[in-house]
């Protein structure tokens, strides 16, 4: 494979990785947040975070699918304009996972210790956006290495 096509090749596996392992660890932290993690065994939570992580890595993917069709570039920079298009798209996603999830789905329930904005978890309002930036923003640093 020339150098030219493994760039897409490496970015696209660097970023599942790293939005995988940066979500798993939000994930973990933030679970503390809510009312029935901090009972739960290991053997419950560490699969329920496994899972959570992997979805917050298609979500991820997926945002940056969208903020590639705004910027008419699969490649986007991460300028102004992009990254804040990416961070909106990260919090509205995040809003409607919370919201149906809470309000309709009644999936879970925050702990009293957790940071409420527009009825939504502050940190779960944020994940996307921030751990998805990051993992854009590493995807990238190894692409340009290894490519």
């Amino acid at each position: 494979m020339e150098t030219a096509s493994k760039k897409p090749v490496i970015f696209f596996i660097a970023l599942a990785i790293t939005a995988f392992l940066t979500n798993f660890c939000w994930e973990s932290l933030n679970g503390l947040l809510y009312k029935a993690h901090p009972e739960m065994r290991a053997s419950d939570y560490v699969p329920m975070m496994l899972l959570m992580a992997a979805m917050d890595t298609l979500c991820i993917m997926g945002l940056y699918c969208i903020t590639a069709l705004l910027a008419r570039r699969w490649f986007w920079p991460l300028g102004l304009y992009n990254s804040l298009c990416f961070f909106l798209s990260g919090v509205v996603s995040a809003y409607a996972v919370e919201y149906v999830s809470i309000f309709i789905l009644h999936l879970w329930q925050y702990g009293p210790s957790m940071p409420i904005l527009f009825g939504a978890g502050l940190f779960p309002l944020l994940q996307f956006s921030v751990t998805g930036l990051l993992s854009v923003f590493v995807a990238r640093q190894v692409a340009e290495e290894g490519g």
